[in-house]
């Protein structure tokens, strides 16, 4: 029996209880089935908060499995539920699961039953969510292996750019997607040993156009089932400014400045950059400031991330003699942002309140020690609670996978306790689902969504995972975090103006960590306006759907990625077009504004060249080739002919030149209008026209400037004290 969903999505049901999803095609995945005895029932339709189905149960008894399909949603839904108590369920393995429903064979699928071409994306669970690509027998993927062989979401694409994207609509810390081996094996982690009656999950399978809107409509769907409540753009110091950092891959991460010691160190660096005018929104104090059970010393030459758990979140003596409440005033008294990781089980407090114990590691079992240490922020004068390691708590102790809403409730109570203290939370080293778990918290404000800067991978490969893992977080409607950056050519080479470029179009903070004096403060400029506010997309910047299956951080493909900024005349779109596989072999291709999603301009645009300052009138079909050496790059902006034929490209100072912190952009009648915003800054505002427009306003610095070859024009407008200024521009 089938049954049909729109858009001619559906699942059929076969006697022996073998379900085969297609898109046209019947069978992209392969016959899944199920772990338990199988008793196929006649169909039956219901209705739920998703809308109108039709299913089928396919087995009974202890846990009753079944499939939906919604007629009015290119949709279909495996769902689990226990029927009464169960224990003793675990596996011993996290990728076998315990309740499998369903297990796609894709080496049992029927001749012809899927699409020629097909390319699959899977989100490891392992730390940042590494992005890993396959081919279609949907094996292979390049996993971690200190991490279970498991991922999701799982989006297998066609060659026409139609995508089948696999993932859990509920239950992420209790739902795994096995991989490799020759099986996709979905259903309750081999580590989950009880239930109650009643438990229940949903695993869907979602169609859509092309990668990126699959994980788009799938992160809507979440959202809007959970009512979730982000925290907005501009939620903390963090995420306003730009901040000075400490952690791995920063100048002072286990290390002093000569003739400094730690705090010191930290204190040289910030003084540094507000002397050179960079307003420095927080400072984030890493590891290195409390003890573990095996501390790593200082000013070693190793570079090692030393995995050993913490004793207590309080200041190693010998590092901060004065403790944190003294650093801070040296600093000035900013924000700050404190680093917290997994907990030893040898640690005091784990002796004086509730917590899970696996052999060397505990971990809280309700929130009581998160309000102990969240009450430690208030008194440091810590802003944002950077907690890091999350896959090292969950993966860690077994006591959180062993029972279902445990996870879950972990994470709640952090979240509650934040918010009841009025402090931000920044999660880092979080599974995929510890990312689908925020739909339920309010005071994420940003991710980490790549390895560490300058640590296991090149730094192509980390802007291919960072662009990659984007696309995940952003469809949650999470701020991602690029991790610190260094601008000191003796560190970073020509690596820091990309950096600084990708973490200025994150929409999540711009985190600074070179040594005293060796900042380029020209990259930080770029990123923000002269009072320190970051000028940042709506959107975070975000690997095509054809990047992220093309495989750009191992194949030599161009990564090609792109976000926007919305403004009231339209969209203004940013595209980064750059060589990220490790090697030295050059990269060639194009980059097509087909390619770009929703992030592709409606009609005729500007494409200016960032780099080069010249602009191109493109219609929004075309294409431009791209040939890259090791890590070379090019960056544009797509800014939409308005009326009159006006386009205004924005702040080219600026990487993001029309984003909203600088201008507020809108047709008027002839034209356009213009709002430039910095107080006390002098704005020069960079367009294109046919000919030569007028410009009109109270605080033009000069007259217009037109060249009638390029059709460039400039207006420069002084900001008065107040904040912001208006222009009108007419042809």
């Amino acid at each position: 029996m089938r049954l049909e969903g729109a858009l001619g999505v559906g699942v059929e049901v076969e006697v022996d209880g073998a379900v085969r999803v297609g898109w046209g095609e019947r069978d992209w995945f392969g016959a899944g089935r199920a772990s338990r005895p199988v008793t196929v029932a006649a169909p039956a339709d219901g209705a739920d908060d998703l809308g109108p189905f039709s299913a089928v149960t396919v087995t009974g008894g202890d846990v009753r499995c079944s499939v939906r399909a919604y007629p009015q949603r290119p949709l279909v839904v495996f769902r689990s539920e226990a029927t009464v108590p169960l224990r003793g369920l675990g596996t011993g393995a996290y990728d076998l699961p315990s309740v499998a429903w369903p297990t796609f064979t894709p080496s049992e699928r029927h001749a012809g039953g899927a699409p020629g071409g097909m390319r699959a994306l899977a989100f490891q669970h392992c730390e940042f969510g590494l992005p890993s690509v396959a081919g279609a027998d949907l094996d292979g993927f390049f996993l971690l292996p200190h991490r279970p062989p498991t991922g999701w979401p799982v989006l297998l694409t066609a060659a026409d750019g139609r995508t089948l994207l696999l993932a859990p609509l509920d239950g992420f810390h209790e739902q795994t997607v096995g991989l490799n081996g020759g099986t996709v094996r979905c259903g309750w982690h081999g580590d989950l040993d009880e239930v109650p009656a009643g438990f229940a999950t949903d695993l869907a399978v979602l169609a859509a156009p092309d990668a990126r809107s699959a994980l788009d409509a799938w992160g809507g769907l979440l959202q809007v089932r959970a009512g979730t409540v982000r925290p907005g753009r501009w939620p903390d110091a963090l995420g306003t400014r730009p901040s000075y950092w400490t952690d791995n891959g920063a100048a002072y991460w286990y290390r002093t400045e000569p003739g400094h010691d730690a705090a010191g160190s930290v204190v040289a660096a910030v003084e540094d950059l507000r002397a050179h005018r960079v307003p420095v929104g927080a400072v984030q104090l890493d590891s290195w400031f409390y003890p573990h059970t095996e501390s790593r010393p200082f000013d070693t030459d190793e570079w090692v991330v030393p995995p050993s758990p913490m004793l207590a979140w309080e200041e190693r003596p010998e590092v901060l003699p004065d403790g944190i409440a003294a650093l801070r005033e040296r600093l000035g008294r900013p924000p700050l942002v404190a680093h917290i990781r997994h907990l030893a089980a040898a640690a005091p407090i784990a002796g004086e309140l509730p917590v899970h114990v696996d052999g060397d590691l505990a971990a809280p079992s309700d929130a009581q020690i998160y309000e102990r240490w969240l009450d430690q922020c208030v008194a440091w004068g810590v802003e944002t609670f950077e907690h890091d390691w999350l896959v090292e708590v969950f993966f860690g102790v077994r006591g959180l996978r062993a029972g279902p809403g445990r996870a879950r409730a972990w994470q709640e109570g952090i979240d509650r306790a934040a918010r009841e203290r009025g402090i931000t939370l920044q999660w880092c080293m979080g599974t995929p689902a510890d990312f689908a778990q925020t739909v339920t918290l309010t005071q994420v404000t940003s991710v980490r969504t790549c390895g560490d800067h300058g640590y296991i991978a090149t730094p192509g490969q980390l802007w291919a995972w960072f662009c990659v893992t984007n696309a995940l977080a952003g469809a949650l409607g999470l701020m991602p975090f690029k991790d610190v950056f260094r601008t000191d050519p003796d560190v970073a080479g020509s690596t820091g103006e990309p950096e600084a470029l990708l973490s200025a179009l994150s929409t999540g903070p711009v985190g600074m960590g070179d040594r005293a004096g060796r900042m380029d403060v020209s990259l930080v400029e770029r990123c923000c306006r002269a009072d320190g506010v970051l000028v940042k997309p709506h959107t975070p910047i975000a690997a095509t759907s054809v990047a992220m299956l093309a495989n750009t951080a191992f194949v030599p493909e161009p990564l090609v990625a792109s976000c926007v900024s919305r403004q009231d005349a339209g969209q203004w779109t940013y595209v980064l077009a750059a060589h990220a596989h490790g090697g030295d072999e050059p990269v060639t291709g194009e980059v097509r504004l087909a390619d770009l999603g929703a992030d592709a301009p409606a009609g005729d645009v500007i494409a200016w060249d960032w780099r080069a300052g010249t602009a191109t009138r493109l219609g929004p079909g075309a294409a431009w080739p791209v040939d890259l050496a090791r890590e070379e790059w090019r960056y544009g902006v797509l800014a939409p002919v308005l009326r009159g034929g006006l386009a205004v490209i924005g702040d080219v100072s600026k990487f993001v030149t029309a984003g909203d912190a600088r201008l507020e952009i809108s047709e008027q009648p002839g034209g356009v209008a213009v709002v430039v915003k910095g107080a006390g800054e002098t704005v020069t505002v960079t367009g294109w026209a046919p000919a030569r427009p007028e410009a009109r306003g109270a605080h033009l610095t000069e007259p217009l400037s037109f060249d009638a070859v390029t059709g460039v024009w400039t207006v420069t407008l002084a900001v008065p004290s107040r904040g912001w200024t208006r222009a009108e521009l007419s042809v």
